[in-house]
């Protein structure tokens, strides 16, 4: 049947016929659309200027997914150098097909990369564990900038009562985490880095526990005891200090010894942004590994 005189097909209305969310869920479905159709955007776009309207719309369609593997490209380098360009690029590709950015600023996207890697190529573990230092390693640069207790700090805190130290939580600087690793991913990434050609993958015999921050404005990581593991594990949850040592005694009785190192170590490398008190911690918590 002709649409009646006077009324416009349903499949052809106009920009001014829209809600603006309408029209920007229409240009976002297109945008996201691996198949390219155009029809439901077309009839948005003026077409009076010079370019044609599918021709506009494939520039949006091609800039959004470039912008993205540029960003992926950015902040996982060291991955895409052991991966390759063309690798490197089907798993970028499959990764912002599946993954769309829900943050309007580009540092956040590509959290969910390490894990995308993870399942898409199982048989090759190394690249997932490669793909979360170079995440952590982001993170920690772009962090929020914190106040850092200094390592003169150390005298006061031993000055604190007991009842104090009791109820004392410390508040890491952000971007401050953990990984464990289960493969020699830390002697591929100083190869890279140092542009070497990288070692084969091997498992370890035993899990690499890491800790990342930041420091004088420079990421960082470094290997962990599994005794300091432990702790920095427990106080990044929010437990108590209290409670931390008393878990860290039963866990590992050989470290109480370490704790004054440890803190004082921490404070150097600017790990630490408070010592708060307050209510005790009554039921400890693990944190959860990024």
């Amino acid at each position: 049947m002709r649409p009646q005189a006077g009324r416009k097909h349903a499949g052809a209305r106009t920009m001014s016929d829209m809600s603006l969310a309408e029209t920007q869920a229409r240009l976002k479905a297109y945008i996201l659309d691996t198949s390219k159709d155009t029809a439901p955007v077309l009839p948005l776009l003026d077409g009076s200027f010079g370019l044609a309207r599918d021709a506009r719309l494939a520039v949006y369609h091609r800039a959004y997914r470039a912008r993205l593997r540029d960003a992926l490209g950015t902040v996982f380098e060291r991955t895409w150098m052991y991966l390759g360009d063309d690798e490197f690029g089907r798993e970028a590709e499959r990764y912002i097909e599946r993954t769309p950015s829900l943050s309007p600023n580009l540092r956040d996207y590509g959290h969910r990369f390490p894990d995308d890697l993870a399942g898409s190529m199982p048989a090759d573990p190394e690249v997932s564990e490669l793909a979360r230092m170079d995440w952590l390693l982001h993170d920690a640069f772009d962090a929020p900038d914190r106040p850092r207790l200094q390592p003169d700090a150390l005298t006061p805190l031993t000055q604190l009562s007991d009842t104090d130290w009791e109820h004392a939580k410390f508040i890491f600087t952000p971007g401050t985490a953990l990984a464990t690793f289960a493969w020699n991913t830390i002697e591929v990434w100083h190869a890279l880095d140092q542009q070497r050609t990288p070692p084969p993958a091997r498992a370890l015999p035993h899990a690499l526990p890491c800790l990342f921050w930041r420091h004088d404005k420079q990421s960082s990581f470094r290997s962990l005891s599994a005794a300091e593991h432990f702790m920095l594990d427990m106080l990044l949850a929010g437990n108590g200090y209290a409670m931390s040592c008393s878990m860290l005694a039963e866990r590992h009785p050989d470290a109480a010894g370490f704790i004054g190192p440890w803190l004082q170590r921490w404070l150097s490398e600017g790990l630490i942004s408070a010592v708060a008190t307050g209510e005790a911690v009554t039921m400890p918590r693990r944190m959860t590994e990024r």
